[in-house]
C-alpha cells in the first residue's frame, strides 16, 4: 500500500531495544517519500521523553523493553500528546496481548515479522485517524473479531455498571473475580455479560473489547 499524495511527510521514532530491529525499520522507511524525520530510541522511557520533545507524529513501538515496556511507554504518550499515533509491534499476538495495547491506546498492533507494505499500510491507516490489526494475526483472533456486526448507536445504552464489567472483562478477569470486586453474584456478572453482548450486537469476547477499546469504553 502507498500512502497518498496528498499526506504530509510523517515524522517517525522507532522504538525497540535490539537495534538490529531499530536499524531494520530505518532502513525501511527512509526512501519513503512520505515519510519524513526518522528518530529511534532503544526504551519506552526514552521514547516517551523524545516523544515530548520532537515533533512526532507516529511512533512505532515494541511491547518488551527495559527501563519501561512499550505498553506503559504508550499509556504516557497518548497521555501527554494523545495525538500522536501509535503502532505497536511484537512476536506475541494473542488476544491478550492486543486487548492490552489497544487499552493502552495502541493505534495499531503488527507482528514483527511483517512486511514492508504492511507497515506502510499501518502508518497511513494511522494518520487517517483509523485502527489497524495485522493480517498476520491468528485466524482464530480475526475470525472473531472481524465477523461481528457492530451496533455503534449502542453506547448510550450501556449503564455505568456495564462499562465497569467491561473494563474487568478486558483486564482479563473472570466472571467469579469481577463478582467478588464489585461484591455481586456471579449470576448477576453472567447476566450483565449477556446483556452487554445482546445490547451491542456481538458474540464473544474478543468482539467485545475491539469494541470497546475503538468506541472508549476501556
Amino acid at each position: 500500500m502507498v500512502m497518498p499524495d496528498s499526506m504530509l511527510p510523517v515524522d517517525i521514532l522507532i522504538v525497540d531495544d535490539h537495534r538490529i530491529m531499530v536499524d531494520g525499520l530505518s532502513q525501511i522507511l527512509k526512501d519513503e517519500k512520505m515519510i519524513g524525520v526518522i528518530h529511534t530510541a532503544f526504551d519506552g522511557k526514552t521514547a516517551h521523553s523524545i516523544a515530548l520533545q520532537q515533533n512526532i507524529d507516529c511512533v512505532i513501538l515494541d511491547i518488551n523493553m527495559p527501563v519501561l515496556n512499550g505498553i506503559e511507554a504508550a499509556k504516557l504518550i497518548k497521555r501527554d500528546k494523545p495525538y500522536i499515533k501509535v503502532i505497536m509491534i511484537s512476536m506475541l499476538c494473542d488476544a491478550g496481548v492486543v486487548t492490552k495495547a489497544l487499552k493502552a491506546g495502541a493505534d495499531a498492533f503488527i507482528i514483527k515479522n511483517t512486511g514492508k507494505e504492511e507497515l506502510l499500510r499501518a502508518i497511513a491507516k494511522v494518520m487517517n485517524d483509523e485502527k489497524y490489526i495485522s493480517a498476520e494475526l491468528s485466524y482464530n483472533l480475526l475470525h472473531t473479531i472481524n465477523k461481528q456486526p457492530v451496533n455503534t448507536n449502542a453506547n448510550s445504552s450501556i449503564t455505568q455498571r456495564e462499562k465497569e464489567i467491561i473494563r474487568y472483562i478486558a483486564d482479563g478477569f473472570t466472571n467469579q473475580e469481577i463478582a467478588d470486586k464489585l461484591f455481586i453474584s456471579r449470576r448477576t456478572v453472567d447476566t450483565h455479560r449477556k446483556n452487554i453482548l445482546h445490547k451491542l450486537q456481538l458474540n464473544n469476547t474478543a468482539a467485545l473489547i475491539k469494541y470497546a477499546a475503538e468506541n472508549h469504553l476501556l
